[in-house]
């Protein structure tokens, strides 16, 4: 399912804006698949190719190819193009001065411009990213037939969550402590009385691009690590999340 960058550039941006704020966010360990003197474009392959080879372990091999990786200074921190088969994630060397200055905030007083980039670096192409290859796989297997709004999105928050439980355990723990924080801070957008899947599905277009579509994605993160036991990757792969 494609989704429009507006709404994504609006809903990634709050959720990193709130996980900047959390401790344990700036305090994790880089994703083990890290390298010393690794380029962005190259560690941003291997990623993506993990991803690609952990999820054909179930022995069924995507219909389509592995996104292309566009490095592109872009409205969103992130979006799959299913019709171009295309990634677009942004390099923090793209950014002008302006847009670094969000994060430079985030990294804390006196930041240098290399602790700001790991802020950028662990929100943008770690958990967007393997959210973004949530989408693709659901394009592979045409998972999203018959789906909702809501089930597309919570599938692909389920696919990435499982993925780093199982890659880098603490950096998910932070994770979900972070949109915990998300839930606790801000304001419950559903009407009393009314059921908080419906609600999403029912008002999806009006929800693009507010504040309150980042309150839904942590709802749904949070149902996702609510989940006992918690799925595998490749259960989260081929069983949809109820």
């Amino acid at each position: 399912m494609k989704i429009l960058d507006s709404r994504r550039a609006i809903m990634w941006l709050s959720v990193l804006i709130l996980l900047g704020h959390v401790t344990a966010w700036s305090q994790s360990p880089a994703p083990t698949h890290d390298q010393p003197n690794q380029t962005i474009p190259d560690r941003l392959t291997e990623l993506r190719d993990a991803f690609v080879t952990k999820a054909e372990k179930s022995g069924i091999k995507c219909r389509i190819q592995p996104p292309t990786i566009v490095l592109t200074d872009i409205a969103s921190f992130g979006n799959y193009d299913p019709e171009t088969n295309t990634l677009r994630t942004p390099l923090w060397s793209q950014f002008k001065h302006q847009e670094k200055t969000l994060f430079m905030s985030l990294a804390g007083p006196n930041a240098s411009d290399e602790a700001a980039q790991v802020i950028f670096e662990r929100g943008t192409h770690s958990w967007v990213f393997i959210h973004e290859m949530g989408h693709w796989w659901q394009t592979c297997v045409n998972a999203n037939v018959g789906r909702s709004h809501y089930r597309v999105e919570y599938d692909a928050n389920r696919i990435a969550a499982a993925y780093w439980r199982e890659v880098n355990p603490q950096l998910m723990e932070s994770l979900a402590s972070g949109f915990d924080h998300i839930l606790a801070g801000s304001p419950n957008p559903v009407p009393s009385g009314q059921d908080p899947e419906a609600y999403f599905n029912h008002n999806y277009e009006k929800l693009a691009g507010s504040p309150e579509y980042t309150w839904f994605q942590a709802h749904m993160i949070a149902g996702v690590n609510a989940e006992v036991p918690p799925p595998s990757f490749l259960q989260a792969l081929y069983e949809p999340g109820k």
